[in-house]
C-alpha cells in the first residue's frame, strides 16, 4: 500500500489533505442537497394547501352571508311576534286593521269615499 501511495507521488500527509478536502466537498454537496430538498418540500406544501385555503375563504364568505340571512330572519320573526302580541293586547291596533279591511261593528254605518 505504501508503495502504491508513493508511486502516485503522495505522502501520508498529502493523502490526508486530499481525503479531507474531498470530505469538505461532499459536505457542501450534502448541505446543498438538503437545502434544495427542504425548499422543494416547502413549495410542494404551499402548492397543495393553496386550493384548500381558497376553498376555506369561499366557505367563510358563504358562512357570513348565511349568518346575515339568519339575522334578517330573526328580525322578521321578532316583528311578527310583536304584531301577534299586539293582536292580543292592543285594541286600537285590531280595530284599525279591521277598518282597513272594511269590517264594522254590529249596527254601525260606514261611509266609504273612493277617489
Amino acid at each position: 500500500m505504501r508503495k502504491i501511495i508513493s508511486d502516485l507521488g503522495l505522502t501520508c500527509h498529502g493523502l490526508f489533505h486530499k481525503i479531507w478536502a474531498m470530505g469538505k466537498f461532499l459536505d457542501k454537496i450534502c448541505q446543498l442537497f438538503f437545502v434544495v430538498a427542504f425548499a422543494a418540500v416547502i413549495v410542494a406544501g404551499v402548492m397543495l394547501s393553496y386550493p384548500k385555503y381558497r376553498q376555506a375563504q369561499g366557505l367563510c364568505r358563504e358562512r357570513d352571508q348565511v349568518l346575515r340571512r339568519i339575522e334578517e330572519k330573526h328580525r322578521e320573526i321578532a316583528a311578527l311576534r310583536d304584531r301577534q302580541r299586539r293582536f292580543t293586547t292592543d285594541r286600537e291596533f285590531v280595530e284599525t286593521l279591521a277598518r282597513e279591511n272594511r269590517r264594522v261593528f254590529p249596527n254601525e254605518i260606514v261611509f266609504v269615499f273612493e277617489n
